[in-house]
């Protein structure tokens, strides 16, 4: 199709704002939907535009992100709520937690009326906050909304959020009582939250391990480093059991060693190789076995039970915490 200098503007100033474009309701609106037609451009919420390429560039939080941009700009007056919220404040959380919604406060209900697009979560009041230029709940609000999400994804944006020092957990138990929610679920996210996991991989993994009802570790425990005594090594999980032994459990991410195409691998034999020496290190000072997952095993939760099982981790009994 022919290029249209005014859609082509209108495009790249979005692109450059990281916010999707606006369509005019008259001529650039028609223009875009004939180029969403043949798949030049998306749609991704009604009225709203982006480059098919460049949208594809993006990953799911930057997309919403970018829908959250452009509608903060049509409706200043919006405020954002729940899992838009988090990823305005910039909380770490899974990418599988993205479906294409967008979360905003409504005072006259939920879900009423509205694009498809658009999740409305009923607040009779709330604070207003704003970050990043957008309007948003408060931090403890947003990670009372989040309570909803499943725990083991949740976790993350409590543990995010406390890193930050965004809020406390005093700060959320004190809105509980003013607020309709689920509170066994809040209650229990905020007794596992900790914001000395340092990423939402780690909080993913120790929300599993909970989830098998493994005993509870100690996290980024120090060890020496030899190479560089001023840069002592801190392990992910640490369980010092009774018998003197000490075990180790790091989270890696998705197995990318394996990837003999991968066109940084002499970047990541290194690692490897820099990992081999911090193991063979840590088990001078002690250390029995040291366990690195990836994000297949911790994905399987029976995979992971093996896995945990087989290294002698011991397990607790838990009455009454169920963590789904």
């Amino acid at each position: 199709m022919k290029t249209h200098k005014e859609v082509a503007a209108l495009l790249q100033t979005a692109q450059r704002e990281q916010r999707c474009a606006i369509g005019d309701g008259g001529k650039l609106y028609t223009a875009l939907r004939r180029r969403t037609k043949i798949g030049e451009v998306v749609s991704p919420y009604p009225n709203l535009f982006a480059a098919t390429s460049y949208w594809k560039s993006l990953n799911v939080e930057q997309q919403s992100m970018h829908l959250i941009r452009a509608l903060a700009k049509v409706h200043p007056t919006w405020t954002f709520a729940g899992l838009s919220a988090a990823c305005v404040y910039q909380y770490e959380h899974s990418y599988s937690l993205h479906n294409g919604t967008v979360d905003i406060v409504s005072p006259k209900g939920a879900n009423c009326g509205g694009a498809s697009g658009l999740n409305r979560i009923y607040m009779a009041r709330c604070s207003q906050y704003r970050c990043q230029g957008i309007l948003v709940t408060s931090p403890a609000r947003t990670l009372i909304d989040c309570a909803s999400l499943p725990f083991d994804k949740a976790l993350a944006i409590y543990d995010s959020a406390l890193r930050l020092q965004h809020v406390t957990k005093l700060d959320v138990e004190t809105l509980i009582v003013q607020t309709d929610c689920n509170e066994t679920n809040v209650k229990r996210l905020l007794r596992y939250a900790n914001p000395l996991r340092e990423n939402g991989g780690e909080s993913w993994t120790y929300a599993r391990i909970r989830q098998l009802g493994f005993a509870e570790p100690l996290f980024q425990t120090e060890f020496d480093n030899p190479a560089n005594p001023e840069m002592p090594y801190r392990v992910d999980f640490c369980w010092k059991l009774h018998d003197g032994r000490i075990i180790v459990v790091e989270y890696d991410g998705i197995a990318k060693y394996r990837d003999t195409s991968n066109p940084n691998r002499a970047n990541l034999m290194a690692k490897f190789e820099y990992e081999r020496q911090r193991d063979t290190n840590l088990k001078t000072q002690g250390v029995t076995s040291i366990k690195h997952l990836f994000y297949e095993d911790v994905s399987d939760l029976k995979r992971l039970n093996a896995l945990l099982t087989a290294i002698g981790i011991p397990k607790i009994t838990v009455i009454n915490d169920k963590l789904h």
